[in-house]
């Protein structure tokens, strides 16, 4: 429980931001490439856990149908 270590609680984790550019050195990924493929070109430059959360799912849910339909 990473949370707990931390001394923060999980509904203050799901509120936590965390910043693209941050997102984009422990994925290394580019900023660029994490804006248009999984939050369609959003501006935003800080995130929540639970907005990351949901674009992973959504982004991995979209990968997934168009690679069922090279099929």
């Amino acid at each position: 429980m990473m949370s707990q270590d931390l001394g923060i609680k999980g509904l203050e984790v799901e509120k936590a931001k965390v910043s693209l550019e941050a997102l984009a050195k422990m994925t290394g990924f580019p900023v660029e490439m994490i804006k248009e493929e999984i939050f369609s070109g959003q501006n935003d430059q800080e995130i929540s856990l639970e907005e990351l959360r949901s674009a992973m799912l959504n982004y991995i849910d979209s990968t997934m149908l168009l690679v069922g339909d090279d099929k």
